[in-house]
């Protein structure tokens, strides 16, 4: 009745004119650290579930996985609103079961990047990519992508050693160290940052480079979401020489013959050093009823034919693939992974071998049965890469400073195996698949071992949330971390508060 009153006076519908919304980001939302946020001054900061550009946001992940939904999205405009949105949700009311997640580019499987139970960070609008001739440094922005990052330098006439995929964001990538084209000459992604903006827990905004907080920096140099909210990185740019690039299509019967090339082409890096190769794997049945196997050949200087693929080129594709020169921004823009399906993902490395090589092989063929007889062909498509990784480069990670990724304590060169499955109709179809690729990956360490061909190295971007990417590292990495986290934030709350991702305070010294 008083509903009613209202209505027919006009007063209710005055009030919506004069601008009083249940959206307000302004007005109290019941959420504490949603409060946290508006009360320090960030309520137009603030997407709420109410509305519309809210639901935009967390459809434009990547996965499925990822597309959970906060309390509310902060997203700050730079490294002063991270400060201010950290703290304040670090010092809101903590009744109840919420958390704090933090998001870059979003191109994540899942259980790193957003929250349903707590808040997230968005890092979308720290996204410069600019460049000192002076210093040679690139500066780059966290949530920034890399094929953005790549067209804004190439008005400098330079490039930084990034993401292959163009859609892949700059934060998660660099964190975890970073396998570019690059590898060759100047090892990881993160071997070229030389200096690191990061927001601390205590609010402060600090610098680590090889002379101020070096503990720190060589920390960040692969040690993950573990110390605070990276805002910048300062990275040594290259001359934006165009690449020789191919990208092939080939049938699978040529997979052993293709599998021996990669081995021989990783064991003779060092005469082919401006060279890239990425082998893959992929079974998606609305192209082909079989599976295929393809490379990507790339020179980063531009030579066409080089004579690192000599041998590979031998071999017919299925269909005619030339030599293309390309800029690294046109490669990272044709070289997006579609998204928004349920995504499956396991890692591991081990020793460069035939034999290795061709049981990996074998287990895709094995795994893609599987798949079909459970869930049916059509609703999956496979991913499997395999890369080099040469001891050689963690020799060039050492001259650069060094990394904590551990690579420079392997002994012999190795593969990097990557196994990556779309599932394209629920979630329980994902956890099945799930569940048979890492009793695969499990398998496939177990026979490694048998044969002495095991190594330790898992490469945290490539890992499953069921992985210990950072415990890999080796004992002295490990104990290392644990000592820079506690300088940094004594109190553990990036470890509590911040709870995904890869934490180094579950890992055993």
């Amino acid at each position: 009745m008083f509903l009613q009153l209202l209505l027919s006076s006009g007063l209710f519908m005055s009030e919506l004119a004069i601008g009083t919304s249940f959206n307000s980001t302004q007005a109290p939302t019941g959420f504490p650290p949603c409060d946290a946020l508006i009360q320090a001054g960030l309520g137009k900061s603030i997407l709420l579930p109410t509305e519309p550009s809210y639901a935009d946001r967390v459809d434009s992940y990547w996965s499925l996985n990822s597309r959970q939904h906060p309390f509310c999205i902060v997203q700050p405009r730079n490294a002063k609103e991270v400060a201010t949105s950290m703290t304040a949700l670090l010092g809101a009311d903590k009744a109840g079961d919420w958390h704090i997640a933090i998001r870059s580019g979003g191109h994540n499987s899942g259980g790193a990047n957003n929250i349903d139970n707590g808040v997230t960070i968005d890092l979308m609008h720290l996204d410069q990519a600019t460049y000192d001739k002076e210093t040679n440094l690139a500066s780059v922005g966290p949530g920034a992508k890399w094929m953005d990052v790549y067209a804004k330098l190439a008005k400098h006439d330079v490039l930084v050693t990034g993401g292959r995929d163009g859609d892949v964001g700059v934060g998660g990538f660099l964190l975890g160290g970073g396998s570019t084209f690059f590898m060759g000459t100047e090892g990881f992604g993160c071997d070229a940052v030389k200096n690191y903006e990061i927001v601390l827990t205590n609010g402060t905004i600090v610098n680590a480079n090889d002379k101020e907080n070096s503990d720190l920096w060589l920390a960040l140099k692969g040690g993950g979401s573990n110390f605070g909210i990276v805002t910048r990185y300062d990275m040594e740019a290259l001359p934006n020489t165009k690449l020789s690039y191919k990208l092939r299509s080939i049938n699978i019967t040529h997979a052993v013959q293709i599998a021996s090339n990669f081995v021989d082409f990783t064991d003779n890096y060092e005469k082919f050093t401006n060279d890239a190769l990425v082998l893959y794997l992929t079974h998606n049945a609305t192209i082909i009823k079989e599976s295929m196997v393809g490379t990507i050949q790339v020179n980063t200087q531009g030579k066409i034919n080089s004579t690192g693929f000599a041998k590979l080129d031998k071999i017919p594709d299925i269909k005619p693939a030339p030599y293309e020169h390309v800029t690294l921004a046109e490669a990272a823009a044709g070289s997006q992974v579609a998204g928004g399906v349920w995504m499956c993902e396991a890692t591991l490395t081990f020793s460069n071998t035939k034999g290795l090589m061709k049981k990996a092989i074998n287990m895709h063929e094995q795994y893609v049965k599987d798949l079909k007889k459970a869930i049916g062909e059509e609703n999956f498509t496979t991913m499997f890469f395999f890369q080099p990784m040469p001891t050689m480069f963690g020799d060039i990670s050492k001259k650069r400073g060094g990394n904590m990724i551990g690579f420079d304590l392997e002994e012999k060169n190795s593969v990097l195996w990557t196994a990556g499955v779309e599932i394209k109709t629920n979630q329980q179809d994902r956890i099945y698949a799930q569940s048979l690729m890492n009793k695969m990956a499990a398998d496939l360490k177990s026979y490694s071992k048998s044969v002495g061909g095991a190594t330790d190295l898992v490469y945290l971007n490539y890992a499953d949330t069921t992985q210990d990417p950072l415990g890999s590292y080796g004992a002295n990495n490990v104990n290392y971390l644990k000592r820079v986290a506690e300088r940094y934030d004594p109190e553990e709350l990036f470890q509590t508060r911040f709870p995904l991702g890869f934490k180094i305070s579950s890992v055993d010294s």
